[in-house]
């Protein structure tokens, strides 16, 4: 996502590892440390270990670049993020602490007002019908105190509490048939806030106990620079350079790794290359979409069944991410007057499109201004149909977003000229964007996170800890989730050498 130099590494706020060693008393020499990724999680964790003192550390990233899903690359203007993009709440967010004071962020600015909703036979929605409809949906959504008491799902949650409202005199203007539309609008865009396939596939019940996901403003940005200046300000790069920590020079690239054997005290890694590594401690930070499907072979032996459960039924699924750039914006430019288009799509039209090339473009719900980018509008898509959005070409993307444009907005645009698309359910890595609390995990008793996290030991010295945003008890799905957990991951190894804690307080 991004490339980054590190080159001070400040000694004087290192105490000697040699020295911490010893005096821990368990182990003879330094502690070796292994990191799985080199995502946030992963790279929070060794900058943790880094700043204790310990310098034995190898992160063995499976890509050619380091991120994970923070994945910033130039395009347009300067840069966007195919990956995280906003920070995600100004209350109970690590990132936003990390950075707040040494960096003023920018802001999507999208409001009601300013976002102009369309039917897909290309008519203009009325403004105060569209925020009223859409102030209640808000209501509902954010209820999480009654979301906590119930055991549906999201979206029979909110098609129950809806209905209900509209039957109120305050909502006599709102038929049947735009009511209709905008439940299927918030059932797409809950389905893509979450990265799931379906609204009915969320536990409405997760998402209540949970409100720390929720903390605060959630449309700040990084402006120009994308989400990787986070990654800077993990590695004390930012704000101030003499400080940087040598992570960078722990990285090796291409590497993925095929099994993690934990039957004895010392860990041996092995990867597809061949090549092997024996270690005191390993932090797993993969994605659950890899652990899925891969934790039968990558670790021997194999994980207890309360991890097991976790990774089968927590749910994680796919956001997709489509960057179009136009030669000039055709879109008003003031940010007061337009900040989002919101698509409709009526029931004719849904059926016209259905089971045709263009399938795929119905779970697309708005096009939205990018921060620090005057010329590209960003879209979303969720749902069952996105491999088809992240196989089709360029050529083919470019020429059904427009069709989809031109058929809502009822005129003809110019073409855009460059497009850039995430493609996170078809990387072999990731097989998905982030995690979220299902119907599944809801039914069979997965704490959220928690039972994920829980670390691997061998006669109480912890050797295999898994980190990384799925889990994270009270932010998944979240970069500040991702490193919370890297953190944190990083304070139970360093809790096991007590004379560490004693003079760093970790």
């Amino acid at each position: 996502m991004f490339a980054l130099i590190w080159i001070v590494l400040s000694v004087n706020i290192l105490p000697c590892p040699f020295a911490i060693a010893a005096s821990a008393g368990t182990d003879e020499k330094p502690p070796k440390f292994l990191i799985v990724g080199a995502g946030a999680a992963g790279i929070a964790a060794a900058s943790k270990l880094l700043e204790k003192g310990y310098t034995d550390i190898v992160i063995l990233e499976a890509q050619n670049r380091i991120g994970g899903r923070v994945h910033t690359i130039p395009f347009g203007a300067n840069n966007i993020d195919l990956g995280a993009q906003w920070c995600g709440g100004d209350i109970g967010n690590v990132v936003y602490e990390l950075v707040k004071g040494h960096f003023q962020f920018g802001d999507t600015g999208i409001r009601y007002s300013n976002s102009h909703c369309y039917t897909s036979d290309g008519h203009v929605v009325d403004p105060k019908l569209y925020s009223k409809a859409m102030n209640l949906a808000d209501e509902i959504l954010n209820d999480y105190e009654n979301m906590a008491k119930t055991n549906k799902s999201l979206g029979e949650y909110f098609q129950i509490n809806y209905h209900k409202a509209l039957e109120d005199e305050e909502f006599k203007d709102v038929d049947k048939e735009f009511a209709e539309l905008m439940t299927d609008l918030n059932a797409k865009g809950m389905a893509a806030l979450y990265a799931s396939d379906s609204w009915y596939d969320l536990s409405a019940n997760l998402i209540g106990e949970g409100p720390g996901t929720q903390g605060g403003y959630q449309q700040y940005t990084w402006k120009e620079h994308g989400f990787k200046i986070v990654l800077d300000f993990l590695m004390k790069k930012l704000p101030d350079p003499s400080k940087t920590l040598p992570v960078e020079e722990k990285i090796h690239l291409n590497k993925e790794v095929t099994n993690i054997d934990w039957t004895s005290n010392e860990v041996v890694v092995t990867c597809a290359d061949g090549s092997e590594y024996r270690v005191d401690h390993v932090i797993v930070t993969v994605s659950l979409g890899y652990l899925k499907k891969h934790h039968q072979t990558l670790f021997t032996p194999p994980l207890p069944a309360k991890k097991v459960n976790a990774i089968e039924n927590t749910g994680f699924g796919t956001l997709g991410k489509i960057f179009l750039e136009f030669k000039e914006p055709f879109w008003p430019t003031d940010v007061n007057d337009w900040a989002a288009y919101s698509f409709l799509w009526k029931k004719e039209d849904l059926d016209n499109v259905t089971g045709t090339e263009k399938e795929w473009l119905i779970d697309i719900t708005n096009f939205l201004r990018v921060d620090a980018q005057p010329n590209v509008i960003l879209a979303f898509t969720a749902g069952k149909k996105i491999r088809k959005f992240e196989e089709i070409s360029d050529s083919q993307l470019i020429d059904d977003c427009m069709w989809l444009l031109e058929k809502f907005l009822g005129r003809t645009l110019p073409r855009a000229i460059n497009v850039q698309r995430s493609h996170w359910l078809t990387n072999k890595y990731f097989l998905g964007s982030y995690s979220f609390g299902s119907m599944a995990t809801q039914e069979n008793d997965v704490a959220l996170g928690k039972d994920l996290a829980e670390t691997l030991s061998h006669d109480g010295k912890p050797v295999v800890l898994l980190a990384g945003e799925a889990t994270d008890e009270s932010n998944s799905g979240y970069v500040h989730g991702a490193v919370d957990s890297g953190w944190r991951a990083a304070r139970e190894i360093l809790h096991y050498y007590p004379v560490v804690s004693e003079i760093t307080g970790a």
